[in-house]
């Protein structure tokens, strides 16, 4: 009860468009926005009785796994720090996206969104995207083919590919070894990367540290007791933090509590963001569609209640597939769509369409039959909520670039 006393005490002040949730087993407390949110079945049969995401689930018998976890972290980060292990920079400069925690950061919608934004500030220079791949079942050092499959690349660079043609997207395990071949392909100048601050042997221009603030790090247990895979005093090692998931934005003094409560220095810049539908494409005809009166959502992803928030604002959801994060589709689930668009609702009314994520579709074009279905790609818009600081880390980025080009020609 004291914990969550404390824990309340430093909420108070927050925007009244926030609300407080606790769990039971250990008095933790999030934050998320008053909305109500439910997940139904894979199956679409029947509700799943779950908690809302953004309540932190503690599971307090993985404990002991989860101590080993974090002494394996801390020791591979002091390695690092103390030089047993090197770290360097690559052949080009590098924006490094990334977080703390397994998913759910919407790490991608930003590197799409911040991609977008560089272009526009610097369209001098040739920006590029480098990947893991996560999911892919090749291996090595590859270019994203847009007419690829995610099994060949990983649903999220392919969706980055199909989203800016203009753009180089590659996949590396080694990211200095796909640096290094960025380089000698000479198609770019700077690269973007996806999800590298965990990846030490790397020294980027700049790191951007993302926090769910539905989710807060310092609530959080290591894997598998929670959704942390690094230490939340990384954070403050980044060069900026984007605070994502916020509904509206933040007053001065929501932001000075967030940067007490992530600890960070007074300089950081600390920048926030939320997400809104920006509309529906079809996935057969790629051309702008209305919103239908009624739906079926489909979502493989690591938050598929925000998903269904975003539709319920705009259409009534009769049943959401909700499925493991970067699921593989296969031709069963589509004849369990196909089954719940021809099945009434409860006022005996048909849902008119199917929609689902940008990162799912990837998944679920290549299926035989997806182009029967009458399939709505959802299309969200990130805002920031505050452009002063947005810009003033566009300028950051543009001097890093400038710097380390500088000092390569030397």
């Amino acid at each position: 009860m004291a914990s969550s006393r404390v824990a309340m005490s430093e909420m108070r002040g927050m925007n009244q468009n926030w609300a407080l949730r606790r769990t039971d087993s250990a008095g933790i407390v999030a934050i998320s926005p008053p909305m109500a949110l439910h997940t139904t079945s894979s199956t679409g049969r029947r509700p799943l009785q779950t908690a809302p995401e953004n309540v932190l689930r503690d599971r307090w018998w993985w404990a002991p796994a989860a101590a080993l976890f974090r002494r394996a972290v801390r020791i591979r980060h002091w390695a690092f720090d103390r030089g047993f292990r090197a770290s360097q920079e690559g052949a080009l400069p590098t924006v490094v996206l990334g977080n703390v925690t397994v998913g759910g950061t919407g790490k991608t919608p930003h590197l799409k969104a911040l991609l977008q934004k560089l272009m526009d500030s610097s369209k001098d220079t040739r920006w590029a995207i480098l990947s893991r791949g996560y999911g892919r079942k090749t291996q090595g050092f590859l270019r994203v083919d847009r007419e690829g499959k995610p099994e060949e690349y990983g649903d999220e660079p392919l969706e980055v590919a199909r989203k800016f043609p203009g753009v180089a997207v590659y996949v590396c395990e080694d990211r200095l070894q796909g640096l290094e071949r960025i380089r000698e392909a000479g198609l770019a100048d700077a690269v973007l990367m996806d999800d590298g601050l965990q990846h030490r042997k790397l020294i980027p221009s700049i790191g951007i540290a993302l926090v769910d603030t539905t989710q807060p790090v310092d609530r959080d247990h290591f894997l598998p007791r929670g959704r942390l895979r690094d230490l939340p005093e990384r954070i403050t090692k980044a060069d900026a933090v984007i605070l994502t998931r916020c509904p509206t934005a933040l007053t001065k003094g929501d932001l000075r509590l967030w940067r007490h409560r992530l600890k960070l220095a007074a300089d950081t810049p600390l920048l926030h963001s939320g997400s809104r539908p920006e509309g529906l494409r079809a996935m057969a005809t790629k051309r702008y569609a209305s919103w239908p009166m009624r739906c079926v959502a489909v979502s493989g992803i690591a938050q598929p209640a925000q998903f269904e928030a975003h539709l319920s604002r705009h259409c009534s959801v009769v049943r959401h597939f909700a499925y493991p994060d970067h699921q593989e589709f296969a031709p069963k689930h589509l004849e369990e769509w196909r089954q719940a668009l021809a099945t009434p609702d409860e006022r005996d009314q048909l849902p008119e369409a199917l929609i689902t994520t940008e990162k799912d579709a990837e998944r679920i074009r290549p299926l035989a039959g997806a182009a029967d279905l009458p399939i709505l790609i959802l299309n969200l818009h990130i805002q920031w909520w505050d452009t002063v600081a947005l810009d003033g880390l566009l300028s950051t980025i543009r001097e890093r670039v400038e710097a380390f080009q500088s000092n390569s020609d030397i």
